[in-house]
């Protein structure tokens, strides 16, 4: 989760300090992961290297569970700001903005696994994607935690990792996917992260919308071309969103733009209106009056609260 080597910085490489830095796992060259990766280590491992203290950054195929059980981390989600003692579980999904401050000698898992890899997962009927749509942190009771088998498996993960056997890649998929399992009952115990009534059709359907929009929402494409891409009609697609995410498609589409602006106004210094020509808008009044339509706020103004909220986060994290 070394800095001695050079991030791929995104959205541009030329600009330097303008970019979120994007690492395959911290601090390794970007690179497309075979979409069977699943990757674990000890928090200790990378973030000792670099004195308990992760920075901001990001992975664009990789999605993160990390299981922390003994220690402290302060952590940055995307705009979330928080504090956690162990037992927790922080869920990562690619491309979350997040940095990570562990109090010295914590002690956890940190669990990277393809985007490719949770739709196959997710397509077998768990809630494994809609888990991972946001980034989220959950503090776990010590008796709850000890009730499951996350401990176990996640030391079944780290042994089975370092092995070079027949079957290790099934042995880690399987054990992936009970670990996940176990994730989701103790954070939604009674079902809660699934839509009542809803079929699996209906979840696939979403799920390839949504990574959909992760591939084309910066070119700003009519709802038919998605529709079409689909093979579905725009009121279909319309009544299953609505069912299953709550939002319509267009809305859906424009949330992610929305997600990617915050991201790009608070972590980096790329100026407003070359924030808007990267999202693809053709007029920077435009992207202002879109942002602001549905913030609230300016994009300027935006930044300059969100600048300050940082600097007052890490001059508390500092004195904790």
């Amino acid at each position: 989760m070394s800095d001695a080597r050079a991030p791929h910085r995104f959205p541009d490489a030329a600009r330097g300090d303008s970019a979120i830095p994007a690492f395959f796992l911290y601090g390794e060259p970007l690179q497309a992961p075979d979409e069977r990766l699943i990757h674990i280590e000890t928090i200790a491992a990378r973030s000792e290297l670099h004195n308990w203290t992760i920075r901001p950054h990001r992975h664009l195929d990789l999605h993160q569970l990390l299981l922390l059980r003994r220690g402290h981390v302060h952590a940055r989600l995307d705009a979330a700001s928080l504090s956690l003692g162990a037992p927790a579980l922080l869920a990562v999904p690619s491309g979350a903005v997040h940095s990570f401050s562990f109090r010295p000698a914590t002690s956890g898992l940190v669990l990277s696994f393809a985007t490719g890899l949770a739709s196959q997962l997710a397509a077998a009927g768990s809630a494994i994607a809609e888990f991972f749509e946001r980034p989220t942190a959950h503090s776990l009771e010590r008796r709850s935690f000890a009730s499951t088998d996350l401990a176990t498996l996640g030391e079944m993960l780290l042994r089975e990792f370092t092995r070079s056997a027949p079957g290790r890649h099934a042995a880690l998929r399987g054990l992936l996917g009970a670990l996940l399992a176990n994730v989701l009952r103790l954070v939604h115990p009674t079902g809660a992260c699934t839509t009542p009534g809803s079929g699996k059709a209906s979840h696939e359907l979403v799920a390839r919308f949504r990574r959909l929009i992760e591939a084309h929402y910066r070119s700003h494409s009519s709802l038919s071309t998605y529709t079409a891409e689909l093979n579905v009609s725009e009121a279909k697609l319309r009544r299953v969103c609505l069912e299953i995410a709550g939002q319509s498609p267009i809305e859906l589409v424009h949330l992610r733009l929305l997600v990617e602006a915050e991201r790009l106004l608070r972590y980096t210094s790329m100026p407003v209106t070359q924030v808007g020509y990267y999202l693809g808008f053709d007029d920077p009044a435009y992207f202002t009056r879109f942002f602001a339509r549905r913030m609230n706020v300016s994009p300027r103004a935006f930044r300059t609260v969100e600048t300050g909220v940082s600097r007052v986060s890490r001059r508390l994290g500092r004195e904790a």
